[in-house]
């Protein structure tokens, strides 16, 4: 690491432990005023009684009319009333959703009217050189940046949200994120639910003492990442209610949270079905119980509500095994004492099923197979290990013993030539790791096919490599641009836990 490095991070990290990085407002990050919307095993956790109400009606994301997007400060809302000290895009909270076609052109003009400066990552996008929204590629206070390329991707859930370097964890926790889908105009023909039954929720967890959001991490907090006591759903406190049809609805999830795992299920354990990931439609529905879902992650799910009309349907994130700061919680090491771990059990939808007004529709079987990608066919292997140097207490977040430098380029891929990548996790804390400009097949964990995630099935530009765990994947990239490879855990960004790579 360079003496400048060095530098800037003593800077980064003295002034954070000194005075709180704080783009929200609120008093520190836990004690008295600090409440909590989280219902369901909370043991162990130091946190307060559960039973605070949730934050009402599900609101829907606008969505976006014209090609502007204009970042500023803002009010945002919990469902408490309007409280200052937010960024928006266009003064919306949540973000308004992106609708773009597939085979068509994305072209927008982002006016930044922050104080500090921004850019716009279109996550899960192979953005044409110099449209990626690179860490270093930033548009100064005042200025503006038209990003204008094509859109090769398939059909799905993406979405889009600042990559400043060292200013990403801030600025998304503080309400710049939004859903992008793209979309061909055939899921009715696919048997898929549209309209009022096509249902998108941005999940997020924040901390919230006296009210207000709390954004002032500490260096422990760098270390773990920066956790929530509450749940928001598309930027309401969660559980929040919507009003859906006895019918089977489709949910569109994306967990936008800088730092907490999820696992979407029913409350009653019943089956539903997980028809997409990252990079579009799965091969066919999966019926599943629970999907592991990380920060960066999207999913597509249909829920068959058709048996259901007067009935109440929660719809949750379920326990499951802590892994993490699931162990640096509750105070032992003096980690986020008033945030849950991963693992802790919540509410996120309550869902009030009414009659279907029509026809109810129903699960499909098939859609288009997904083509995998044949391991033997890769002509490069890569290794990445992810690491935290000195231990939990003193580290500093690595790939490859590395440190983020802006001017190096870490490593160079041939456009077109499909590669083996393997990460290895070395370290105590979970990593969902998230490669810019193409997607990927999951290959194997531990070496084994078998032990792969429901959604590794699908085209993905997101892997959770959970503590002591290696993931290879397979992919190639079809755009010649400077991209970059980071942990999504925000806090390991900002961190420098990201490398720069050339396609050629």
């Amino acid at each position: 690491m360079s003496t400048q490095s060095v530098q800037s991070r003593r800077a980064f990290l003295s002034g954070m432990a000194a005075l709180g990085l704080s783009g929200l407002t609120g008093c520190g990050g836990g004690g008295d005023g600090v409440t909590t919307h989280f219902g369901v095993n909370m043991g162990g956790t130091g946190l307060p009684a559960p039973g605070v109400s949730g934050g009402g009606a599900l609101r829907i994301p606008q969505m976006l009319s014209g090609n502007t997007l204009t970042a500023a400060a803002g009010n945002y809302d919990l469902g408490g009333g309007a409280r200052a000290g937010a960024m928006l895009y266009n003064g919306l909270w949540p973000s308004p959703t992106i609708r773009s076609a597939a085979g068509g052109t994305l072209d927008f003009t982002l006016h930044n009217q922050l104080s500090e400066p921004t850019n716009i990552h279109w996550h899960g996008l192979a953005a044409a050189p110099g449209m990626d929204g690179h860490p270093m590629e930033v548009v100064a206070t005042g200025a503006t940046r038209r990003y204008q390329f094509p859109v090769f991707e398939r059909p799905g859930t993406y979405w889009y949200h600042p990559h400043p370097h060292q200013a990403t964890a801030r600025q998304a926790y503080s309400g710049l994120v939004g859903l992008l889908i793209v979309d061909d105009g055939n899921d009715a023909q696919r048997g898929l639910p549209t309209g009022v039954r096509d249902i998108p929720l941005v999940l997020a967890d924040k901390r919230v003492s006296n009210g207000a959001l709390v954004y002032q991490p500490s260096v422990m907090d760098m270390m773990t990442g920066w956790m929530g006591n509450v749940l928001t759903v598309n930027g309401m406190a969660g559980p929040v209610t919507a009003n859906v049809e006895a019918a089977v609805i489709r949910l569109r999830l994306l967990n936008a949270s800088n730092t907490r795992i999820l696992n979407p299920a029913l409350a009653d354990g019943a089956r539903f079905w997980l028809i997409g990931t990252d990079g579009g439609l799965l091969a066919a529905p999966m019926a599943v119980t629970s999907v592991l879902l990380a920060p960066g992650e999207r999913i597509e799910v249909l829920l068959d509500l058709r048996g259901d009309a007067g009935r109440r349907v929660r719809f949750i994130s379920a326990a499951f095994a802590a892994m993490g700061n699931g162990m640096m919680n509750g105070g032992m090491m003096g980690a986020q004492p008033f945030a849950p771990p991963h693992g802790n059990a919540f509410d996120m939808v309550e869902l009030v099923v009414a009659a279907a007004g029509g026809n109810p529709g129903g699960i499909p079987t098939v859609f288009v197979p997904i083509a995998r990608l044949d391991p033997a066919a890769s002509s490069v292997s890569r290794v990445f290990e992810l690491t935290e140097l000195n231990g939990m207490m003193s580290g500093q977040h690595r790939i490859n013993g590395l440190v983020y430098e802006p001017a190096r380029i870490d490593f160079v891929v041939r456009r077109g030539i499909q590669e083996r990548w393997q990460f290895i996790n070395r370290g105590m804390e979970p990593h969902p790791m998230h490669v810019h400009g193409t997607h990927f097949q999951v290959l194997s964990r531990d070496g084994r096919e078998s032990l792969r995630l429901a959604t590794d099935f699908g085209w993905k530009d997101m892997v959770l490599v959970r503590p002591f765990e290696s993931v290879e994947i397979a992919l190639r990239f079809v755009v010649a641009a400077n991209y970059v490879l980071h942990c999504h855990n925000l806090e390991h960004e900002d961190d420098g836990m990201m490398l720069n790579f050339n396609v050629v």
